[in-house]
């Protein structure tokens, strides 16, 4: 039943994930769309389905969640309710005595004994400084902190859940590149080794030919290597078998350029850190009025109900009982506790001071982080269009060396040139594109949007 309560929890919290991969801020996805025992060597994953089986398997997500189900639990009208407790006592017990007179005889007696003690009690405190309300209030602003603690889990989950999906994307592309650039290498040893062969060249061009296309080979195998692992990554935090032949077939499209001051505006309100805080915060405060409830004075209330049974042989009677109710009020005023009030109070001060402070601190650091990571952001953004003029030149570049190369009028390390060039400018696009695009992420997640606050 718990499973189910909570799969149906995390069900909610997915009709808010932050559609990152076609720029569209939030989209509606339903768990029971991811096939959960399908390992079809054939299937493609989507942004939505790796959050989606992530959130309702990942062992972070549900451990956190049963840790929120024990805040919930937490919450009731315990301070505020009687006790009752009912009490039975049953003995019996028999008592052998033998006594021996100077002429030696021995006179014997028994004596047998039973006793049955049965009791009801009402125990029920009317006032203790308000005690018993702001301890339901803590309750109930620990439940707030779990359920931001929950959240923050579930955030930086789909946080690294897209940041692995973004980067498999982007190792893919740079495979797909690697796999380009070593059929270049290849066409030109194999060009080198004809030159070679019919006597035109020395060896040494061929030689070198073959060193560089060793060299790329390498980075490729490489790099897939890099692939292989990322995947294995993704499908760790999917919680499903690693050796499973899913794969991803998408692009990385940044969205429209973020405004500064609409994500520090929200990042104030919304960030789940800040309102973790602030719930921390409350707590200190009434951790104070706790403190101080315990310097006014308290009024219990007690009754209750008990029946006695006796039987002995010492007792004349047959047996001897006894019944009736009782109540009655205890009134206690806190007089003196060697100074163990006060040093109480003043802790639960200072510590609420110590709340408030961190907040402040958080808030300012908060601002500070999410101002330097906007910076990056709108830089990468910006090199994505250097990076690809450059890549779209150095390709036209390399088009030409090519031509170049065949017809004998460029040197083979004129042309390796022409080629690391290019190299370069592809990946510090994909670089940039990446960049940017986790750097969204993290915006979004400092600004509070990957889940609506009415979504917890």
């Amino acid at each position: 039943m718990k499973k189910r309560k909570a799969n149906r929890f995390l069900a909610t919290l997915l009709g808010f994930i932050l559609l990152v991969s076609n720029s569209t801020l939030f989209a509606s996805i339903n768990v029971n769309n991811f096939d959960r025992t399908s390992n079809k060597s054939d299937g493609l994953l989507t942004l939505e389905e790796c959050v989606s089986r992530a959130l309702e398997a990942n062992y972070s997500v549900v451990i956190s969640n049963n840790n929120l189900e024990i805040a919930k639990n937490n919450v009731n009208l315990e301070p505020f309710l009687p006790i009752v407790s009912a009490s039975s006592r049953f003995s019996d017990n028999r008592l052998e005595q033998r006594s021996y007179t100077t002429q030696g005889n021995i006179d014997k007696s028994s004596n047998r004994g039973t006793s049955a003690i049965n009791g009801l009690n009402v125990g029920w405190t009317l006032f203790n400084g308000f005690y018993m309300f702001a301890s339901r209030e803590k309750q109930e602003e620990l439940l707030a902190q779990g359920e931001y603690n929950f959240r923050s889990i579930v955030e930086n989950l789909v946080v690294n859940i897209s940041s692995i999906y973004f980067r498999i994307i982007s190792l893919q592309n740079q495979v797909e590149l690697l796999t380009e650039l070593v059929a270049i290498s290849k066409t030109r040893y194999n060009q080198a080794l004809v030159r070679y062969n019919i006597g035109s060249d020395s060896g040494l061009e061929y030689k070198q030919a073959k060193i560089y296309l060793n060299s790329d080979s390498s980075s490729l195998m490489l790099q897939k290597e890099n692939l292989k692992n990322a995947y294995i990554d993704l499908f760790k935090m999917m919680n499903i078998p690693l050796d499973s032949g899913h794969s991803i077939n998408d692009t990385i499209i940044p969205e429209t350029q973020l405004q500064l001051d609409r994500l520090i505006e929200l990042a104030a309100i919304n960030n789940t850190g800040l309102n973790s805080m602030r719930a921390g915060e409350k707590i200190a405060e009434l951790d104070t009025k706790i403190a101080k409830s315990y310097k006014y004075p308290t009024l219990d209330f007690s009754a209750g109900y008990n029946y006695n049974l006796n039987r002995s042989q010492l007792i004349p009677a047959k047996f001897n009982e006894s019944n009736g109710f009782n109540w009655g009020f205890t009134f206690s005023i806190p007089i003196f506790r060697g100074g163990e009030l006060n040093r109480r109070v003043k802790n639960a001060s200072l510590s609420k001071e110590n709340a408030t402070l961190s907040l402040l601190q958080a808030e300012q650091e908060l601002e500070s982080e999410l101002r330097k990571l906007y910076n990056l952001y709108s830089n990468n953004l910006k090199s994505i269009g250097f990076e690809e003029e450059n890549r779209e030149s150095a390709f036209l570049n390399l088009e030409a060396a090519m031509e170049k190369y065949k017809l004998g009028s460029l040197s083979g390390i004129e042309f390796r040139d022409y080629q690391i060039s290019y190299m370069l400018a592809s990946d510090r696009k994909l670089k940039a594109l990446y960049e940017a695009k986790l750097s969204e992420i993290t915006l979004h997640l400092m600004a509070g949007e990957l889940f609506p606050v009415s979504s917890l």
